[in-house]
């Protein structure tokens, strides 16, 4: 396939995703994927062939509508793997102009780790960034969200996953409730030794005591259930004992349920 065919499938790749025909967009990835591995001048060889340019921008993109479109599958797995494949394209000295999705993408993989709790490697990403790509909306959204999330503003967390940049951070804004839940499930430990399964179902916003004792066997595998209470053994430290946390709980509850109406 020529370099020209390459494109304009590219074009037809994006009109697919715009289109939201995901189905369509992902078979001509599947298409696209042996073609472009045929070019030498991309990493990890890095030829510098006579089309090298064009043909690292082609990939580029291609790699970036790839991830796009992992994400509005809900494939983690896709997502990490188009992830990692896009990073030597984003170091300075492969020298190719940022694309209209760089921007998108970066932010994806920044909320991301901020949902996975991966906060050093979050930073760590950070550090790789231009000062232009940080003021980006797209991105400066990210670096506030980790703001909020560190300091307990879920009425900012709140906020922010009302108005995303960009929809397709909608997925990854979803995750956010379930580490509300763990936040939650810190502050009963905190304030609580025992307390019924029906309570802490409301406090951790399930509609069935099963999903409960499931993230209490994930989450919290030293809490006991016993007929229907629940036995929260957490040694209390003096910190955690001077935290307001029936208060806490209150307005995290309210925090989270409201984000979950909203995605």
């Amino acid at each position: 396939m020529s370099i020209d065919d390459i494109s304009k499938k590219l074009h037809d790749l994006k009109v697919l995703i715009d289109k939201n025909d995901i189905y369509s967009a992902n078979n001509l990835i599947n298409e696209l994927k042996g073609f472009l591995l045929e070019f030498e001048s991309l990493p990890p060889l890095n030829i510098e062939t006579p089309n090298a340019e064009i043909e690292r921008k082609l990939s580029r993109d291609f790699l970036e509508y790839a991830v796009i479109v992992s994400v509005i599958l809900e494939d983690k797995e896709g997502f990490e793997r188009n992830i990692n494949s896009l990073k030597p394209y984003y170091i300075k000295n492969i020298n190719i102009s940022e694309s209209t999705s760089t921007p998108t993408v970066l932010g994806l993989n920044l909320l991301y780790l901020l949902v996975e709790n991966r906060l050093a490697d979050f930073h760590s990403e950070l550090e790789l960034l231009s000062d232009e790509q940080l003021s980006h909306p797209n991105i400066k959204f990210c670096t506030q969200l980790d703001l909020h999330l560190v300091v307990g503003s879920y009425d900012q967390v709140l906020i922010a996953a009302s108005t995303p940049p960009v929809a397709v951070y909608s997925f990854f804004l979803k995750s956010l409730l379930e580490t509300v839940r763990l936040n939650v499930g810190e502050c009963i430990a905190a304030a609580y030794e025992n307390l019924s399964i029906e309570k802490a179902t409301k406090m951790l916003m399930y509609d069935d005591t099963e999903d409960t004792k499931t993230f209490i066997q994930e989450s919290y595998p030293d809490w006991e259930i016993v007929s229907g209470v629940i036995n929260v053994k957490v040694k209390k430290s003096t910190k955690s004992e001077s935290i307001p946390s029936h208060r806490l709980i209150s307005q995290t509850v309210t925090y989270a349920t409201e984000l979950e109406r909203i995605v």
